[in-house]
């Protein structure tokens, strides 16, 4: 957005200028030159035209430009100025094709940098910054202007090019690309290592998604192998590892599609039965395996750098349905959306989140940020520096499976947040152990103490919704109170509860 707008300001200046000096000089020149009135008006009426024109070729041409520019912006990684993966596929199919013409291979090489968040923390961002366009520069440098090269991911670059019979030693091709990363290392004074992973057109993929893939498999299979590893891509590999590729794929293809979906579980109010809000779910029906456990996918996504992607995609499409819907505000008063622990501890979270908000702004005083306890619980300092800066934007935090970690009434006191959510493991045993509902109204006691909000999860029956209640628990979210729903009957619904507004409370 920064460049979007500097970039409108950079045309609209030129615009000015150039205006302004046409004004300026054509004016002059004619009082200086013309005497005759009669002359004078019907130049000044040729030149207002041919300024309409000369703008309109200015204009033209800067609008190019700038169109230009994004298109290379998009194509390119902005640190490196390497392809992105989507260009990175597209180049790779152009190099089978030519290869296929020439009867020649190619030859990709997938490097994966060793243990990138140590050297993150070790070098800062902008350390690791600077070491990761170094490692661009020299890979331009050294390989020639045919090569594919590409940024995948954080820590992962792709080499490939088309070799002939005679060059297909691919293990000494990998061995030069690891020669070229240990004096980029070298020069910035580093002890950091990285593993290779060798795939071979068309023998191995005779496509560039599954040239890709192959290569990503041998990659996984060289980090077990440890630091400084190199692997060739070879049919005995796992089938698992290489169907975990495969998911891995298709995901971050689901993101890019937005071929993902949401359902809304309502939360309700456990004194009046009226619905207060909701918690927003992420679902993803794979085209060959179905439905496919967030747990599993969400995991997979954290590992392969898509987290801030997959974020993205759930807070711009809550925005974007629930306003379309015609429901913040208007049935519901909260918008819970999960946000995993690794995601939570990125510095950078609220610029993704930000990124989302500006576009759809009227879901942000609605918004409620869920971790998991674990999460806040893992650096509990950094936990509360994070909550207080995410906070000030205008952000709710609810902590989910409250009650799991060893230390969580203390929580309640350390950490500024705005809700509770009572893991379902105390929900289950609340009727079965007479000290679980003594817990339970230890936590709802200290938390409306500090003025926080209390929601039991995982209620499935009428006995637990009234002992809760009894409890003093405020809310309440469960299958016994209404299961996970599509946006389109979630406005049904809240439609209903309003027209069910005098009904009693059972």
């Amino acid at each position: 957005m920064k460049r979007i707008s500097r970039l409108a300001a950079v045309i609209a200046a030129i615009y000015f200028l150039f205006g302004a000096a046409w004004i300026m000089f054509s004016d002059l020149a004619l009082q200086n030159t013309i005497t005759d009135l009669a002359l004078m008006t019907q130049l000044q009426t040729y030149k207002g035209w041919l300024y309409v024109a000369v703008n309109a070729l200015l204009l033209y041409w800067l609008i190019r430009q700038a169109l230009r520019r994004f298109e290379r912006l998009g194509q390119r990684d902005p640190l490196t100025n390497l392809y992105r993966h989507h260009q990175c596929i597209s180049y790779l199919k152009e190099l089978l094709n030519a290869a296929a013409a020439k009867q020649q291979k190619v030859l990709l090489l997938h490097l994966d940098i060793d243990n990138f968040k140590s050297l993150n923390q070790q070098l800062g961002y902008r350390g690791a910054d600077s070491f990761l366009k170094a490692l661009a520069d020299k890979l331009r440098a050294c390989y020639q202007a045919d090569t594919l090269l590409a940024r995948l991911g954080t820590d992962q670059f792709v080499v490939a090019r088309s070799v002939t019979a005679g060059q297909g030693d691919w293990e000494q091709q990998a061995i030069i690309l690891n020669r070229y990363f240990s004096q980029v290392a070298a020069e910035h004074n580093l002890k950091v290592s990285c593993c290779i992973g060798v795939a071979l057109g068309p023998d191995d993929g005779d496509n560039a998604r599954a040239l890709l893939l192959a290569s990503s498999a041998s990659l996984a299979s060289a980090r077990q192998e440890g630091p400084d590893s190199i692997r060739l891509f070879n049919r005995a590999l796992s089938e698992a590892e290489h169907e975990r590729q495969m998911l891995v794929s298709d995901l971050r293809q689901a993101i890019e599609s937005q071929s993902l979906s949401l359902v809304y579980q309502p939360q309700f109010n456990t004194a009046s039965g009226q619905i207060s809000g909701c918690e927003v779910l992420l679902r993803w029906r794979h085209p060959r395996h179905g439905w496919v456990s967030p747990e599993h996918f969400v995991g997979l996504a954290e590992r392969h750098n898509l987290i801030s992607a997959l974020s993205a995609f759930v807070v711009r499409q809550t925005a974007s349905e629930l306003v379309e819907a015609g429901l913040l505000g208007n049935g519901l008063s909260r918008v819970s959306v999960n946000i995993s622990a690794l995601e939570f501890s990125n510095p950078a979270l609220m610029e993704v989140l930000q990124q989302e908000l500006n576009a759809v702004p009227q879901l942000l005083p609605f918004l409620q940020l869920e971790i998991t306890e674990t999460a806040a619980l893992t650096d509990l300092n950094a936990s509360v520096l994070q909550l207080a800066r995410l906070k000030q934007k205008g952000l709710r935090f609810a902590i989910d499976d409250f009650g799991t970690g060893y230390t969580s009434l203390m929580m309640l006191k350390e950490l500024p947040i705005d809700e509770v959510k009572i893991d379902r493991a105390f929900i289950r045993d609340l009727l079965k152990q007479p000290r679980t509902i003594a817990i339970v109204e230890a936590i709802t006691a200290m938390a409306r103490g500090f003025g926080i909000n209390v929601v039991a999860e995982g209620v499935e029956t009428s006995e637990q919704l009234q002992c809760l209640t009894a409890c003093g628990c405020q809310e309440a979210q469960g299958y016994l109170l209404a299961m996970p729903m599509a946006i389109d009957e979630l406005a049904n619904f809240v439609s209903k509860q309003k027209d069910a507004q005098d009904k009693s409370w059972a």
